[in-house]
């Protein structure tokens, strides 16, 4: 299915610069986000979940009314402030954070043509103002499942980049198996709280886990041909950091410096150890997935993401997979069900993604 924009925002914004990663949950987008940061020119923002909130790029004619566009560039603001977590713009945020946020998000409409008015001018202009007051030149945003919206966003912004990560799924599942257990690792506890810590550990089955990654890849796949789309192993990001990254680079117009690999240990989305992070590439994680999974984990895995294994060059053990789909069969009702009570926005909007 092909997303498409309105011709005349995409010309409009056609001198945007902007690079957006992405890539299944767990599969190094952060990592390749704090290296970019370290180049001069490059604002790394963090998961600002903008597409698919407060733009769906799945219904390209639909024209938010002026408090939409309000919310979503203030969203835009106090996201790259605080995080998505703390900063929601809901009401038991501090009054200071979501009028200040608002503030800024009127000036910036009040100051775009009225023909600027669509979602993706304002996502446009309101990055690139956060990179205008850093000093930098071009606004970087991680999030993951951007990748359902690639297309959109290539036709959208005519001077942007995608890099897409992708890791083995067995990495990703047994990544996203650890993460509830994280909030005892973080130095600032406030950036994952005991609910977001609930939710993570609700949120993991592998049926789901698998799926996403399968999905996210096969749309990579898609679009890999595409001369602004560039996938990465987060492999080769670990083994081979210092060509794997001038290739990043190369893809993106940027010139490599080697400092750019002067980088932390990063764990998660959300912090480094509370011991402090090491600096360098962590090779060792490559195959931490062989420690921390089951045998049935590993069979439902390589089950859905066969097809997306093989073209990245990810070798399956073979381990039969029918007793592994009995066991976690019956636990995915009740998987599904505490998903949606516990975030149901946010899982209805990737359900709908991983649907277009």
């Amino acid at each position: 299915m092909n997303l498409a924009t309105p011709a005349a925002s995409a010309t409009s914004r056609a001198r945007e610069q902007l690079i957006f990663i992405t890539g299944a949950s767990r599969s190094g987008t952060t990592l390749l986000s704090f290296i970019l940061r370290k180049h001069p020119q490059v604002l790394g923002l963090p998961e600002l979940h903008y597409f698919g909130e407060f733009c769906d790029p799945r219904r390209p004619t639909d024209q938010p009314g002026l408090r939409n566009l309000m919310r979503g560039a203030a969203a835009i603001y106090a996201r790259h402030e605080r995080g998505v977590r703390l900063g929601s713009l809901q009401p038991c945020e501090p009054d200071e954070l979501r009028s200040h946020a608002r503030a800024r998000a009127a000036a910036l409409l009040d100051r775009l043509a009225e023909g600027q008015r669509d979602p993706y001018s304002v996502f446009a202009a309101a990055v690139g103002e956060l990179a205008s007051d850093s000093g930098r030149s071009i606004a970087c945003e991680q999030t993951p499942r951007n990748i359902f919206y690639a297309e959109a966003l290539l036709n959208a912004y005519p001077d942007a980049r995608i890099v897409h990560m992708v890791r083995d799924p067995r990495a990703v599942m047994a990544s996203q198996k650890r993460r509830w257990k994280r909030r005892r690792l973080l130095a600032n506890r406030d950036a994952l709280s005991t609910a977001d810590a609930l939710r993570a550990w609700v949120n993991y089955h592998p049926y789901t886990m698998a799926a996403l990654w399968s999905r996210a890849t096969a749309e990579a796949i898609r679009l890999r041909s595409h001369p602004r789309f560039l996938m990465i192993r987060f492999e080769d990001l670990l083994a081979r950091p210092d060509e794997t990254v001038r290739k990043v680079c190369h893809h993106l117009d940027l010139e490599f410096n080697r400092g750019m690999l002067e980088v932390p240990q990063v764990n998660s989305s959300h912090e480094s150890s509370a011991a402090g992070a090491r600096p360098g590439f962590n090779v060792e994680a490559i195959d931490a997935w062989r420690r921390s999974l089951t045998t049935a984990e590993i069979a439902v895995t390589e089950r859905l993401c066969r097809d997306g294994m093989i073209v990245q060059g990810y070798e399956p053990t073979g381990i039969p997979a029918l007793s592994a789909y009995l066991r976690y069969g019956t636990s995915y009702l009740a998987h599904a069900a505490g998903v949606f009570v516990l975030n149901p926005r946010r899982a209805w909007i990737q359900l709908m993604a991983m649907m277009r």
